[in-house]
Parts: C-alpha cells; structure tokens; sequence
C-alpha cells in the first residue's frame, strides 16, 4: 500500500513539473487588430510596444498584427476584444465609447475641448486611472494612450471657411454620437461609415466629405478623393492600446507583466508613440498640397471661434450620458493645466 502510495505521488510530482514546464516553455501569440495603415508612424508606435513585450517575454509571446482594417472596423473589433475573440488592438477612443456603450469616454473628442497637444496630454494621463476603470468593467485592459490628432475637414467640392459651408452637406461621420451631433449642429448630414468604406463612400458620392488628420487622410488615401482640405482643427482625437481581459487572464503571471508595462514604460511608450505621429502629421500637412494636388486653406483664430461657438450645444446634449462629474473633472484638469502655463 505505502509503495503504491509512494508511486503515485512520483507521478504527481513528475506531472507537475512536466506542466510547468510546458508552460514556461509555452507560445502565446496574440492577436491584434486597428485600422491604422501599414507603413506609418501608429505602426512604428507599436511595434516600439510589442517588441519590449516580446522581449520582456523572452519570446514566449509573439503579437499577430492585422492592419488597415483587415479584420474589419474599429467598432466590430473593439467588441470582438471585449469578448475575449480578439487579443488585443489600437483604437480611436470614440470607437471604443461606441462599441462598448461607454459614453465617458466620448469627452475627451467633444468639439474644441483642448488648446495644444501639451494640453490634451495632460488630461489624458490625468484621466488614465478613471478610465482604465471603467474599461475594465467592460472586460477590456488599457495599456497605453496613443493619439491621431487634430481633426480637419477634406471635402470634394468646396472649402469650409465658415459653419454656413457645411449646411445641407452629406459629410462622414465616425460612428460616434459626438461626431454625429457636432455635424448636426452645423447643419450637416452626417453618414456613419465604418473606416475601411470610406474611401469608396467618397467616390461614389455617397458622401460630400469627411474630417480626419492631415496624416490619416493621406495614408487611408481619402484625400485622392478631395479636392480641399480645411485646416479647422475641431477635435482633438486619442487613441489607446487595449488587451483583451479574458486573453490576459489565461497568460502565466510572468507573462501578464510584460504585455502589460509598468508605469515608467507606459510613460515613455506614449511620449514616444505620440511624437512619431506628430511629427508625421506636421511634415504630411506642410506639403500636402504639392503632394495631394488638394487646395489647403487654414482657418483664423476668428474663423475657428465661429465653429466653437457653432457647436457649444454638443456639449449640453451630451453632459447627461458622459455624466456630469466626467465632464467636470476632465474641465477640472485642463483648468488646472493652463492656470500653471499662464
């Protein structure tokens, strides 16, 4: 009896360590989805996070990337994170405010909010661990914030030097609540359309227009169906790096901790991600004319107000769905940014 017992607890441990062993030697790939394009400064951005990651992993962890929409919108794949059937991916934030019902975020895209990209930056990091809350809730892990830019208008038949322009116009819309309404209230018609069907929507006349960053209108190739492009900078839009929970909490710990980095890493991962688009971002405008053959015309301070002023009614509409102590926290932070700038 007591051999047998002895045999039997040999196996067990045996068993173990063999188990163990697989694990540490074990292979994890994941699986990553955006609609940001090949070849760009988003891809380099990332490549600087995946790269530590599977380094910190010794190579037990390799990321899959799947590009420029090749898995679908920003929509569908957010929620596909969600439900553990995508690993991982990048996304704008009024995307993942529209896949996820998580209208809180959507505060950070309302209508002439920040000032500078300093600004923005700092609310954003300032806002880090709310909203890192509330997208845990929703099974989804925050990484990392990453940035598109400023928003401007590229449209096929004329400039748009004042809110008037836009009246009547079919211009596309983010699927987003805040960019439907910021539409609405200049009296245009705004078409929701997923980021892989836009370019088609332009040529085919299915819209008149849209508004994206000088960088992104370019690498999408939406602005070969524009013939001008308006410098307005309505809206500042993030973006963030997120981990599927459910693909997390499979990983061994050791693991866990290089996919997920520490708050020094984030730090420099952002500041860095954030400086390869913007510098980008302001080669790609200073010569987009010669290059794009498209019609740049920049807005006055004067011109930009009128649009500000256009569209202060988005933010009443929407303060009851982000919620008031959102709203008043985020006002908070940029209050408390440019009363130290002054």
């Amino acid at each position: 009896m007591k051999k047998t017992l002895v045999i039997s607890a040999f196996i067990i441990s045996q068993f173990s360590i063999l188990n163990s062993q697989f694990a540490f030697s074990q292979e994890y790939k994941i699986k990553f989805g955006s609609v940001i394009p090949k070849d760009s400064p988003w891809e380099a951005g990332l490549k600087e996070y995946t790269k530590e990651a599977e380094n910190k992993a010794g190579g037990r962890v390799v990321y899959k990337m799947y590009l420029a929409g090749m898995l679908g919108g920003e929509v569908e794949m957010v929620k596909s994170i969600s439900m553990g059937t995508l690993d991982a991916g990048a996304f704008t934030t009024a995307s993942i405010a529209e896949a996820l019902s998580i209208p809180e975020l959507q505060v950070f895209e309302m209508p002439y909010l920040f000032n500078s990209d300093e600004e923005a930056d700092a609310v954003m990091d300032a806002m880090y661990d709310k909203m890192s809350e509330i997208l845990l809730k929703k099974n989804v892990i925050l990484v990392q914030w990453g940035t598109n830019g400023w928003r401007s208008f590229g449209t096929k038949s004329k400039p748009i030097t004042k809110p008037a322009d836009l009246k009547g116009m079919k211009m596309r819309s983010q699927e987003s609540e805040v960019y439907e309404k910021f539409y609405k209230a200049l009296g245009a018609t705004p078409v929701p359309i997923a980021t892989p069907d836009v370019l088609v929507s332009l040529k085919t006349g299915m819209v008149d227009g849209f508004d994206q960053t000088p960088i992104y209108s370019v690498a999408s190739g939406w602005i070969t169906a524009a013939k001008h492009y308006t410098v307005s900078k309505h809206i500042y839009q993030p973006g963030a790096v997120l981990l599927s929970k459910k693909m997390f909490d499979k990983l061994p710990e050791d693991l866990r901790k290089a996919v997920l980095p520490n708050a020094e890493a984030k730090k420099a991962l952002q500041n860095s991600s954030r400086s390869l688009v913007r510098k980008d971002d302001a080669e790609v405008l200073a010569n987009l004319a010669k290059n794009t053959g498209a019609k740049v015309t920049i807005l006055t301070e004067q011109q930009r107000a009128e649009f500000k002023k256009a569209t202060q009614g988005v933010y009443a509409a929407l303060e009851p769905k982000i919620g008031k102590d959102v709203m008043q926290m985020v006002l908070a932070e940029i209050a408390k940014y440019r009363a130290v700038k002054k």
